[in-house]
């Protein structure tokens, strides 16, 4: 155990955190502090919950980069059912509403994913279909609203520009930085993502916590890994610049003063510090309450 290690146990005695399972830094080119708690350990999965938000907008870049889409594509050109005029607005929403989470779209919130819009579009069998029927209630672009639906919409048009959304990310992603996925939970009408009806497909986006620090270490180095381009420079750019809607986030990835970051239910995060060039991971038992360690990936530790 070395002198960063022991602080951080120290720090979690103190500070009474019995959910939090994994703390892990790296800074300035390597692993400087892996902790583990309550008998996880360096090869333990754990699910990351919203972290996959993060990822998803990872996806959309690369295929922006390879000319498969653009954020400023009106999401009617890949989802039918938004060019029916259900509602005129849709015709207004773009992939970046989506990916700033200004669709504009009607969401009735909840705690985690248990809410009634939620629960109502899991037991239809066209989940695209559901959130294309709901009314569009502010200005696309206009309004912040962290809502399932827009990231849910996301998945289902890089399924449509690339043939399939998970394999486009194991391929682009998860495979060139030697992370290991399941197949992520797909709705009926085959849409990937990390809310699954049933609490056991929810594991498949699962990682250890050294695989979630490289995600942060791709957005750190600029979208290289080993000599190897897997985004572009420009996508994690816009990625991490506050939208117009909300200071406080971007492409799917929230931002802070001196740092930004992927956020997951419960405690999962990627907090990276690039004046520090520091990258904070934590993992945590999902309870009942959203809890928060910001006392743990803000210390100096």
């Amino acid at each position: 155990m070395n002198e960063r290690e022991k602080h951080i146990y120290d720090l979690m005695a103190s500070a009474h955190h019995p959910q939090v399972n994994s703390i892990v830094v790296w800074e300035k080119g390597g692993i400087k502090a892996e902790c583990y708690f309550n008998g996880f350990n360096a090869k333990s999965r754990h699910v990351i919950q919203s972290v996959v938000k993060s990822i998803i907008s990872i996806g959309i870049g690369a295929a922006q980069d390879e000319g498969m889409l653009n954020v400023n594509d009106k999401i009617l050109k890949y989802l039918p059912e938004f060019a029916e005029q259900r509602d005129l607005r849709h015709r207004l929403i773009k992939i970046e509403h989506l990916l700033t989470m200004t669709s504009g779209i009607y969401w009735q919130g909840g705690v985690h994913y248990h809410c009634p819009m939620m629960q109502a579009m899991r037991r239809s069998k066209n989940w695209t279909g559901y959130i294309a029927d709901c009314r569009v209630k502010d200005m696309p672009g206009t309004v912040y609203n962290y809502k399932e639906f827009d990231v849910i919409l996301l998945s289902a048009i890089l399924s449509k520009a690339t043939g399939d959304a998970f394999d486009y990310i194991n391929d682009k992603l998860f495979l060139p930085l030697g992370i290991s996925n399941e197949r992520w939970y797909q709705s009926p009408d085959g849409v990937y993502y990390s809310p699954a009806p049933e609490k056991e497909f929810e594991t498949a986006s699962a990682l250890t916590a050294i695989e979630m620090v490289k995600i942060g270490q791709l957005f750190l180095q600029k979208g290289e890994w080993n000599g190897k381009r897997i985004i572009s420079e420009a996508y994690i750019e816009s990625a991490i610049r506050p939208s117009p809607a909300n200071p406080g986030y971007g492409y799917l990835w929230w931002l802070g003063e001196g740092w930004y970051g992927a956020r997951g239910f419960g405690g999962q995060t990627i907090t990276v510090f690039p004046e520090k060039e520091k990258i904070v991971v934590t993992q945590a038992s999902v309870t009942d309450r959203p809890l928060s360690y910001d006392d743990i990936y803000f210390a100096e530790i």
